[in-house]
């Protein structure tokens, strides 16, 4: 049986890593977010050390693969704007979540609202 919080969990952390390392300000967003969804620390502690070899899981849910986007643009902007590169790395995860580029920007424009950036 597929555990969606896991794999929502190691979706987080492989883009956390896509570029090869994690800031600190992703590691404890991270660790927030495993203990919210309630994951085993064993199993999280797993998913950290294997994150360079994490792959991508889309969940069957429309709301998950919404929420998914959601933290995941959280993430990207956690610094207080999303770059270039950010951007186009959400774009791909929205894509791959079969979302649109009309509900990433959606997402970008709703946490800016709510952080008043």
């Amino acid at each position: 049986m597929r555990n969606v919080k896991l794999e929502h969990f190691q979706n987080l952390v492989a883009v956390a890593f896509a570029d090869g390392h994690m800031e600190e300000v992703e590691k404890e967003f991270l660790e927030e977010r495993a203990e919210e969804l309630g994951l085993p620390s064993k199993e999280v502690a797993q998913i950290m050390e294997n994150a360079l070899n994490l792959t991508f899981i889309v969940p069957d849910n429309l709301e998950d693969r919404e929420e998914q986007l959601a933290d995941v643009v959280f993430m990207s902007m956690i610094d207080g704007d999303i770059e270039q590169k950010e951007y186009n790395l959400c774009l791909n995860i929205a894509e791959r979540l079969e979302l649109k580029k009309s509900d990433l920007d959606e997402v970008i424009a709703l946490i800016k609202r709510l952080w008043k950036l």
